[in-house]
């Protein structure tokens, strides 16, 4: 295995809003997802790993942020990026998140990756025949779960960096046909009636969900998804290639019940806010505040739910995350018993 690595020292510099400060109110729980002096931040290394996967005979490139320091174990995040992304999309979160204590493992799904539409006369058709490919579907969450293997296999073998990681603390992520795929993990039956459950996971984050309108009922759907999740959305997140519309991103979490659910939905963000890719034009013009509110709040709900912060759980469940999105966006909670 072939292991790439470089350091980010003060990593609050590479981020794109680390100049505007990361300051917040707070609820009376006095938590802040951009820590304190008692909650330190940490220096990030990333290293690149490709596993292969003998029994599919696929090869996954993957990118690990972590922090540097000889501690922890740390909890793990899978990031599983969207259609036509590669395992650099959303590079933003992976240093958030391990500057907090985490361990983000980015994924690279070979078939529905940038390779796609790398060249292609006609993208948009070719990226969404990557998304309808039943292949495709089955193997995201494959990934996933094959990454956790090879991460428990990093441990079993006590590497640096496998010895450091809090398997029992597991979450996914995901962007796009990712977000799927994360939601695939938490539960949720995909078209084709395809249904994956990996008990490991503790808690999903889903960015702008594909919804399967007119493939399976929405109540099938999403009616065994048993794991809290913050779902992110935006009010001009039309998809690119597929059918799912902006008002219709939220109903994933208006079909997932009896386990805490969060929803943020920011005031203009579109399809394309998420992948941490700047843009010069006019749409991208708030997408640097965007991430930074994504980054802080997905850092909020992980130590909630795979750290057991119960000051952090508190916040989501106030005025926390209300306080934080302030005229930026909206939060709705549905609290399981």
């Amino acid at each position: 295995m072939k292991l790439h690595t470089w350091l980010l020292i003060a990593i609050g510099l590479c981020l794109p809003w680390a100049s505007q400060g990361v300051a917040e109110p707070v609820s009376a729980a006095a938590y802040s997802p951009a820590g304190d002096s008692a909650s330190p931040r940490y220096a990030v290394a990333a290293t690149e790993v490709t596993w292969f996967d003998a029994a599919r005979g696929r090869s996954i490139p993957a990118t690990l942020y972590h922090p540097t320091e000889k501690t922890g174990p740390f909890p793990v995040i899978l990031f599983s990026p969207g259609l036509g992304r590669s395992r650099d999309d959303c590079a933003y979160l992976g240093h958030q998140w391990a500057s907090r204590g985490y361990v983000s493992v980015h994924v690279q799904h070979k078939g529905s990756d940038e390779e796609v539409r790398r060249g292609a006369v006609r993208p948009k058709k070719q990226l969404r025949e990557a998304f309808d490919d039943p292949k495709n579907i089955r193997n995201r969450p494959r990934d996933i779960v094959f990454a956790i293997d090879q991460l428990e296999r990093m441990r079993r073998e006590g590497t640096p960096l496998g010895s450091r990681l809090d398997l029992d603390r597991i979450g996914v992520a995901g962007h796009d046909f990712g977000a799927q795929t994360a939601l695939a993990i938490a539960g949720q039956v995909l078209p084709g009636q395809i249904a994956f459950v990996e008990p490991r996971v503790k808690a999903v984050l889903a960015m702008s969900s594909p919804v399967p309108l007119g493939q399976v009922p929405l109540a099938v759907a999403y009616g065994d998804v048993k794991l809290p999740c913050l779902h992110v959305t935006g009010t001009a997140d039309n998809s690119i290639v597929a059918s799912t519309q902006a008002s219709q991103r939220r109903l994933p979490f208006d079909y997932t019940a009896g386990v805490d659910q969060y929803l943020v939905t920011l005031q203009g963000a579109d399809h394309m806010t998420y992948s941490g890719h700047l843009r010069p034009s006019r749409n991208g013009r708030d997408d640097a505040r965007f991430q930074r509110l994504i980054a802080l709040s997905s850092t909020a709900f992980w130590d909630a739910y795979l750290k057991g912060n119960a000051e952090a759980k508190s916040w989501l469940a106030g005025d926390g995350l209300r306080t934080l999105l302030g005229a930026a966006g909206t939060v709705e909670k549905k609290l399981g018993r």
